[in-house]
């Protein structure tokens, strides 16, 4: 006949001693607890997406002969049709920004 003895200590060590009635002997037997599992990190908040914002001018032939030019900021992909960015180069002006997706200059 044979005897196991079970002993948890208050750090959650656990040490399994047994033995047997015909060798008399004990082995003391170290089990470790797995480690619990790390909590999962949250995911950082995605960095909001820049939009290029191109000063633009409107351009059409009664504009021309008026002479009145009209200024507008646009965002680069979406130029509507007879508006034309003004290039920083030749302008005075401030002609390209750069700002977070949703927000307007």
């Amino acid at each position: 006949m044979s005897w196991t003895e079970i002993e948890i200590d208050e750090s959650g060590k656990i040490t399994v001693r047994s033995g047997g009635t015909l060798t008399g002997k004990t082995e003391p037997e170290t089990m470790v607890e797995p480690e619990p599992e790390p909590e999962p990190v949250p995911e950082p908040e995605p960095k909001r997406k820049l939009v290029t914002w191109r000063r633009c001018v409107r351009i059409t032939l009664e504009e021309i002969y008026c002479g009145a030019l009209w200024a507008k900021w646009y965002p680069s992909g979406d130029i509507p049709e007879d508006w034309y960015p003004i290039e920083a180069q030749s302008q005075p002006v401030e002609t390209v920004k750069q700002l977070p997706k949703g927000q307007e200059p």
